[in-house]
């Protein structure tokens, strides 16, 4: 079916599976449309735009679009925008719950949130919070941005687990550092709170002043770092600051919340551990 714009097919599909929750396709546009009415799935060829409901375009240079359980694949320089949502990645991937998967040289960001996802594999949902990214991780928000190989959470919640070896910058903490294994937690968007474990040939520098040992603890609270095993500290810088910094044991440590690093998870999909199928 050579044609610009395909309306008829969809509208008649739309009565045909009636209201719906999910996002669907309003319109796609393309080069060359054609649709298989058994699998009841469009495949679009060359200058794909599909305008979802809820306000998403997407563009890219193919495309199919799954009517049966409302998903979509697009490759071929893929641009989505919603809001105040960009994503951009070679090929892109949504699912009927409303995850966002992209694959290769992904960039996701989120000006309303301020936050920014990079990395080579990218699954994102943001009604559940659930994110995940594989290969080159990037995480950046106002408080600071982690890079590792991978990034797993749930920015709702709030559980990040970053492992293969992290580098971190903290805002928040005016601190930068590295473990092999990095996991943040905290109670909600406006919990007190959160905590940073940074575990495995862990060092922290903050204001000045280096922290090493095989496990770091940073407290959003108090602003301090504590360390746990034989450590070392370097200070560097002994003039007054609000941000104060010291050992564990003579520190108070920040209140105790519901979401720690036991906490599963929370919105993570059954798919999330599997690999993507290439097209």
């Amino acid at each position: 079916m050579k044609v610009k714009t395909f309306y008829a097919a969809l509208a008649v599909l739309a009565i045909a599976l009636g209201s719906v929750t999910t996002a669907m396709a309003d319109d796609i546009t393309a080069d060359v449309l054609t649709y298989d009415g058994k699998a009841k799935v469009v495949t679009a060829k060359g200058n794909v735009v599909i305008h979802a409901n809820e306000g998403a375009t997407i563009t890219a240079a193919d495309g199919e679009y799954h009517f049966e359980d409302r998903s979509a694949f697009l490759e071929g320089g893929v641009h989505y925008a919603k809001n105040q949502e960009t994503l951009t990645a070679d090929k892109l991937f949504l699912y009927n719950d409303k995850t966002a998967r992209g694959i290769g040289s992904v960039y996701y960001h989120d000006d309303a949130e301020n936050r920014t996802l990079k990395g080579d594999d990218v699954m994102y949902n943001s009604d559940t919070g659930f994110a995940k990214i594989e290969g080159n991780g990037y995480l950046e928000s106002p408080d600071g941005s982690l890079a590792a190989p991978h990034i797993e959470g749930n920015l709702k919640q709030i559980k990040v687990v970053a492992t293969g070896g992290v580098n971190l910058s903290s805002t928040l903490h005016n601190a930068t550092g590295y473990g092999d294994q990095a996991v943040y937690t905290r109670t909600g968007r406006n919990g007190t709170d959160g905590r940073l474990v940074l575990q495995g040939n862990a060092w922290a520098v903050q204001n000045g002043n280096r922290f090493d040992g095989p496990e770091l603890i940073l407290m959003d609270k108090d602003k301090v770092v504590e360390t746990k095993g034989r450590s070392t500290i370097v200070i560097t810088n002994t003039g007054g600051s609000d941000n104060t910094a010291g050992s564990g044991s003579g520190q108070e440590s920040a209140p105790t919340g519901p979401v720690t690093a036991n906490t599963p998870i929370a919105g993570r999909p059954e798919y999330a551990g599997s690999s993507i199928e290439t097209k």
